[in-house]
């Protein structure tokens, strides 16, 4: 008979950032666990608000299937001597058991006969079960960060307060450090407090709806989306889609109440930039924004209260106080800073440490320079690298202005608004703005060229700083978000189409380093590019995966050489297509042969002089024919058609292979062979490693 389990753990607030995942674990770790325990059941649904995580398990079977289970012993062979007596194999295997010898049986498998014993497993009672597992499911849940609360054990987000556990309407009983499960809930902290008692779902949610919690978090979600979206339009104005912030403020609250507040027209005058800040970002407020193309910036927010009230206006009026503060705060700090110009903050970065072991961020700056110079250089912006170092000399400055230490994700926005006022160029405050771009793995791209370059040089200094200090991602840590910005800089790279050394750039990077730390790190410089190299190149691979090339295609390129993305990537596409073509099968295999029996060969000794037979000089001359055209067309990153000019030498390698050895008595001979499939080989492999692809 199929039965509906329920289990809610009441808790303390349990933090906005943390509700999704523990609501989606506690699904996912409760199907684990009963199909480790072989229960079945229909379906499983999770829910969450800030104090309780909630299970429903509906159509769950009230007892385990009873079952057969085999245990396998030695061989026949083995188990029994001559006269058919037991040896001490099976007597062994028989006392393992805990049977008599006789209770065994015969059984066959794959590799033939063996002594084994069944076993008649009587299925438990899912109750008996329910009361082991749910409170290791309970302590199971994994949270970014949990702890131990007064004087307990046990470790958990928020401390716990109660848990409702029933199965079929009957309680299951167990107890967590003094905190026994029960069949009572609990309603809204402030509004109905009270417990109520739960036999079914159905009892559940009318209590929890009497006690002004709306336990769906889709629910609650939609329904501040529709009021925010009512008020909006209400005053002629819109919000635009936030789902980070509809899903922080969905997990503050147990029921919503959704409120516009206004303010002065006058902190309008402020950058728009610090007044969405302060509402999304510190208050949780969703700004309204003007229906018209502009999209100017209205006097009002719309936000969401957790507590039903009778005076909203309370409530409102509350909220506007706050508002207005946050906003005199910012429109002071906006004044001082601006009193002075950008550049005389330069200065006070001396006082402001970067990375331990690696200098300040003055130190950084000077770094920056020099690798924006460098990048400008090779990217052909000879003429404007005035702008380039002017946009890294002024690109920190603002993290020591009062704005920016009080809202930090301000940082490059106000830089370039306190760029202008200081009388820079629209160029160099641009690239100030843009070079922290993107601030997250999709997130936007630089628009202008000073910007991507600037943006790349920071990223490539942030992650040579904490390379050679040792700070290097784990697969569960990356502190300082390493991998979203090397995946940055290989999506600028692609937007803008640079071609630039990534190997160059971090080797400038690192030894700017160096030099400024009294060459500390002086024997680490190769270790460390291997390493920074490696970890791009594997920031590059998945990137191609993600985008659908196949995996032996991006393995074969990037194994022979990763150093410039573009480039690289042009090799992937080209061989993508390459590989489609009807005779590339054979055409891999041929190359695969070449590119086999040459590994491990070092000589550089070929002569055409000492070829003896003809498909052998035939073969170099087929070579000698495409090789200057094919080394041709890479210069001109033409990679497809030097692959096309590749198939003429499939014939005469196959006929190569076919009619000589190459492996000849008389070593000479044999080193000239090699030295010359190697000499193709190292054509191949100015495109990809041809031994890689699957064929």
């Amino acid at each position: 008979m199929a039965k509906e389990l329920i289990l809610e753990i009441g808790t303390e607030e349990i933090p906005a950032g943390f509700l999704d995942d523990a609501v989606e674990n506690l699904a996912s770790l409760a199907k684990r666990a009963l199909d480790e325990n072989s229960l079945s059941y229909e379906n499983v649904e999770s829910y969450g608000t800030p104090r309780r995580l909630t299970l429903r398990v509906r159509g769950l079977v009230d007892k385990q299937e009873d079952r057969e289970e085999e245990a396998y012993g030695p061989p026949i062979k083995i188990a029994f001597d001559e006269k058919g007596n037991p040896t001490k194999p099976a007597l062994g295997f028989a006392k393992a058991q805990g049977v008599d010898i006789k209770k065994l049986t015969t059984v066959k498998r794959d590799r033939g006969e063996f002594l084994a014993l069944k076993r008649k497993i009587k299925g438990q009672k899912t109750d008996k079960i329910l009361k082991e597992i749910l409170p290791e499911l309970i302590l199971s849940l994994p949270f970014r960060k949990s702890m131990k609360w007064g004087d307990g054990d046990i470790t958990f987000v928020r401390p716990l307060r109660w848990i409702l556990s029933l199965f079929g309407g009957k309680t299951i009983s167990f107890e967590l450090e003094g905190l026994k499960s029960s069949s009572k809930s609990y309603g809204h902290r402030f509004m109905n407090p009270k417990s109520f008692k739960v036999s079914n779902w159905e009892d559940y949610e009318k209590g929890l709806e009497d006690g002004y919690v709306l336990l769906d978090q889709n629910k609650r979600s939609e329904t501040i989306h529709k009021g925010i979206t009512k008020l909006a339009d209400k005053i002629g104005g819109l919000v635009p889609d936030d789902p980070e912030l509809l899903e922080t403020v969905t997990n503050l609250v147990e029921i919503p109440l959704v409120l516009k507040g206004d303010f002065e027209e006058e902190f309008l005058a402020l950058p728009k930039e610090v007044l969405i800040s302060v509402m999304k970002y510190h208050q949780k407020y969703f700004p309204v924004f003007s229906k018209s193309k502009k999209g100017e910036l209205l006097p009002h927010f719309i936000f969401v209260c957790g507590t039903p009230v009778k005076d909203t206006n309370v409530v409102v009026k509350g909220n506007e106080r706050v508002i207005r503060a946050r906003f005199s705060d910012a429109r002071f700090f906006f004044d001082e800073d601006k009193s002075a110009p950008l550049w005389d903050k330069f200065e006070d970065l001396k006082g402001m440490v970067f990375l331990s072991g690696v200098g300040s961020y003055y130190d950084k700056t000077e770094r920056l320079k020099i690798l924006a110079i460098e990048l400008g250089n090779s990217l052909g912006f000879e003429n404007n690298t005035r702008h380039i170092v002017r946009a890294a000399f002024l690109s920190k400055t603002d993290l020591a202005t009062q704005m920016v230490f009080e809202f930090p994700e301000l940082q490059g926005i106000m830089g370039k608004y306190y760029a202008e006022l200081s009388g820079e160029t629209i160029e160099v405050a641009k690239a100030i703005e843009e070079h922290y771009m993107p601030i997250s793995r999709d997130g936007d791209l630089p628009e202008t060229d000073f910007g991507s370059i600037l943006s790349i040089a920071d990223k490539i200094d942030n992650i040579s700083s904490c390379f050679i200090s040792g700070l290097i991602p784990t697969g569960t840590s990356d502190p300082y978000a390493l991998r979203r910005q090397a995946i940055g800089i290989i999506n600028i790279v692609f937007e803008r189409d640079f071609n630039l050394s990534l190997k160059e750039l971090f080797q400038a990077s690192l030894k700017s380093i160096i030099n400024q730390t009294d060459n500390r790190y002086s024997d680490s410089l190769e270790k460390t590019l291997d390493a920074v190299m490696s970890f791009m190149t594997e920031r590059f691979r998945n990137i191609m995966i993600v985008e659908d090339f196949p995996q032996d295609v991006v393995d074969a390129v990037v194994s022979v050489e990763f150093d410039n993305i573009l480039d690289a990537k042009r090799k992937i596409e080209a061989l993508t297509r390459f590989r489609k073509a009807a005779d590339f099968e054979a055409l891999g295999i041929a190359f695969k042969r070449v590119v086999n029996i040459v590994k491990g060969h070092t000589g550089n000794n070929f002569s055409e002089k000492r070829l003896v037979e003809l498909v052998e000089k035939d073969l170099y001359k087929s070579f000698k024919e495409v090789r200057d055209k094919i080394q041709a067309k890479i210069l001109e990153k033409n990679y497809l058609d030097s692959l096309l000019l590749m198939k003429n030498l499939k014939e005469p390698v196959d006929k190569f292979f076919d009619n000589v050895m190459v492996m000849d008595k008389d070593p000479k001979i044999k080193e000239n062979r090699l030295s010359m499939l190697s000499e193709i080989k190292n054509l191949f492999f100015k495109i990809a490693d041809f031994s890689k692809l699957s064929v």
